[in-house]
């Protein structure tokens, strides 16, 4: 069985510390064959090569990947040796003698597409659904500006990083479930109607009023019947193929139910059967934003569909969601502003505006347009989540909960949900509720990232470290850009006998630490996995940094044990 990078690079590391030279060369230089852009590996490739212009090479490597490494930098000082510009490639002499690295080419500049203007926020983070990642980052990133999440959950600390890899016991006995704390009253949104409510028209046409599977489809698809809709749709279909609405139908379905590539080619045949019909174009951005398309082929779907109707209410939602999606917030508002003024009393239009405004901060606005836009459309339940958003933003925690144990009587089984009312019993101090409903959030959506965060400290603290691991990896991998996840994600890689990686988690949430708090975790973390790694010198260059920092912006144990690193 073939062995994983990460295994390669275990090995590697422990030839290293056992002086195995030759052999952790080998290994390194086989990563670097098939990946010579990971700082790791250049790194940790300087400290077993032979010649003194050969580590100084490996080194500037590094820097030109990764600019903000201290051990690199503090190396290069040891050696006597300048530090290169940022971007400059390492310089590969014409005569290389006896270099182990000859073989591997260095790496090159590459090119980078142009950022956007107003970029503020990771798109993957933010992207997903049109409510799920835009509320939640607009709380968390509230909660964290404040103060109000911690950033040091436990700050026990072990005084010797061969402690943090084995003081506590990975995995745990299995707990009995607690009987859970949070009830909520199963409910039919038809109970919020009066009878004055009126719902809003479709703006598309359908002249097959008359068919009787047509409007049994139709009935489906307002039913939420989404297999159902879909065979009546494509039974009609067959029998009148050229129905570009039909089409549109079908494939808006299909996607409800799942499967966007059979929605795709039901959004082709409609623009096939009428090219001028908007909705296709419309139909066919939804599929291609469910597969995670190109940039251009959405938009330009999107713009077509606004040119050939200017009217398309949905169409300006939906690329003000998609460019809201790629951190673009003042472009949405555009759209959803021109939306508006077609119709001002649609709730859809108003509930996005309001999402816009969570994003750009203004919790108040937020919140006064998504109860505005609930109260034209009691049946909108999307406009809970919005609503409770907003209301932790403005530091209303008892509201929002209460906001989202009305929604979650109606959307009971929406992970989402469950997160975002986490997040606020979290926020409010209520850290058993705030686990009982993270568990409840993970059990119906095992991706994210905010529950997955919030359960692994927890299992962290408990000593369930595999647990705790997978939790963070999770939170990593549904939000790259946020760095006390990075953080956790690298204690809990030290605490399971994994300091490389932990090492390269840690040095990849370096460009994310902006205040003081997050960058003592950056150094203090980062020092204890180059220990780890037996790498004692590399690490005095954090050591030091963190000292430099403000002595609130760590625990004193970090200070205390950093002062004893440069001062033994």
């Amino acid at each position: 069985m073939a062995r994983t990078k990460d295994q390669m690079l275990q090995e590697a590391v422990l030839a290293g510390q056992e002086g195995d030279s030759a052999r952790a060369r080998e290994l390194l230089l086989s990563l670097l064959r098939t990946d010579n852009r990971e700082p790791l590996y250049w790194l940790l490739m300087s400290t077993v090569v032979e010649s003194r212009q050969e580590r100084i090479y490996c080194l500037h490597n590094v820097l030109f990947l990764d600019p903000d490494n201290s051990a690199a930098r503090h190396d290069l000082e040891l050696l006597g040796a300048d530090v290169p510009e940022l971007g400059v490639p390492a310089f590969v002499p014409e005569d290389q003698g006896e270099w182990q690295t000859s073989e591997i080419a260095a790496p090159k500049v590459r090119k980078r597409r142009k950022r956007r203007a107003d970029q503020a926020w990771s798109a993957g983070w933010i992207f997903g659904t049109l409510l799920g990642g835009i509320v939640l980052i607009a709380a968390i990133f509230f909660a964290t500006q404040q103060g109000i999440i911690p950033n040091f959950v436990n700050t026990a600390t072990p005084t010797d990083p061969a402690a943090a890899t084995s003081s506590q016991v990975a995995g745990g006995t299995p707990q009995p479930t607690p009987t859970r704390q949070i009830q909520v009253a199963p409910r039919d949104p038809q109970e919020l109607l009066q009878a004055t409510y009126t719902a809003t028209p479709r703006y598309l046409a359908t002249p097959h009023a008359d068919n009787a599977i047509f409007r049994d489809a139709l009935a489906a698809y307002d039913a939420g019947d989404w297999a159902e809709a879909a065979s009546l749709f494509e039974s009609y279909l067959a029998q009148n193929p050229q129905a570009a609405d039909v089409a549109y139908y079908l494939g808006q379905s299909r996607l409800h139910n799942g499967d966007s590539a059979a929605a795709l080619a039901a959004f082709e045949q409609a623009i096939a059967s009428d090219s001028s019909f908007a909705y296709g174009y419309l139909g066919r951005a939804r599929a291609l934003i469910a597969q995670d398309a190109s940039t251009a082929s959405i938009l330009t779907d999107l713009n077509t569909a606004i040119l050939l109707d200017s009217n398309l209410i949905e169409g300006y939602i939906e690329r003000a969601a998609y460019n809201l999606s790629r951190a673009n917030p003042n472009r949405a508002l555009e759209d959803v502003q021109t939306a508006e003024a077609i119709a001002p009393n649609n709730a859809l239009v108003l509930n996005q505006k309001a999402q816009i405004y969570l994003v750009r901060g203004e919790y108040e606005e937020a919140l006064q347009t998504a109860l505005r836009a609930q109260e034209i459309d009691l049946t909108l339940l999307p406009s809970y989540l919005t609503i409770a958003s907003a209301q932790q933003g403005l530091g209303l925690y008892s509201a929002s909960v209460q906001t989202l144990q009305m929604y979650l009587g109606f959307e009971g089984e929406d992970g989402r949900g469950w997160e975002l009312l986490g997040l606020a019993h979290q926020l409010n101090g209520n850290e058993s509720f705030a686990r009982e409903a993270f568990e409840r959030a993970l059990e119906f959506d095992a991706n994210l990232p905010s529950a997955a965060y919030y359960r692994g400290i927890q299992q962290l603290e408990a000593g369930h470290n595999e647990a705790a691991l997978s939790d963070f990896r999770v939170a990593v991998g549904g939000a790259a850009d946020w760095f006390e996840a990075r953080v956790y994600l690298a204690r809990a890689l030290l605490l399971t006998g994994n300091p490389s990686s932990a090492f390269f988690e840690v040095n990849a949430g370096a460009p994310l630490a902006k205040s003081d708090s997050q960058r003592a975790q950056l150094f203090y973390w980062r020092a204890t996995a180059l220990e780890a790694l037996n790498q004692r010198d590399n690490a005095l260059a954090d050591w030091q940094s963190l000292l430099n920092l403000p002595a609130s912006a760590m625990p004193a144990e970090w200070r205390q044990q950093a002062q004893e690193r440069i001062n033994p």
